[in-house]
């Protein structure tokens, strides 16, 4: 697993084949062949994210594939567009922008 911390700022392409956990600031692209990419409360994410399985509890921006799915938890605060065969959104998460389900397992990520 590979922790990103609050202090660290990424700019640009962040690629990986493990478990992600954020708690800085990132933007450009991040794309994940394998793995789970969390978002932690502190983090701010400003990047197209190609992933297998997403949990937000921060603030992220940007277009959002996962494989299998996503999960924007009641501190998320999330625009920009989700398309993953499941999406869940726990009660007081925050989100502005547009969701695609696509039932088609591993499609969404490709």
């Amino acid at each position: 697993m590979t922790t990103i911390g609050a202090s660290l700022i990424i700019k640009g392409h962040v690629t990986s084949r493990e478990d992600i956990t954020i708690h800085g600031r990132v933007s450009g692209e991040i794309a994940m062949e394998q793995g789970a990419l969390f978002v932690a409360p502190t983090a701010n994410v400003d990047a197209s994210v190609r992933a297998t399985r997403l949990t937000i509890h921060g603030t992220m921006a940007g277009d959002i594939a996962a494989a299998e799915r996503v999960e924007l938890t009641d501190t998320a605060n999330v625009s920009g567009t989700l398309l993953s065969p499941a999406v869940v959104m726990r009660e007081g998460a925050f989100f502005n922008g547009a969701i695609a389900v696509d039932r088609k397992t591993g499609k969404a990520a490709r």
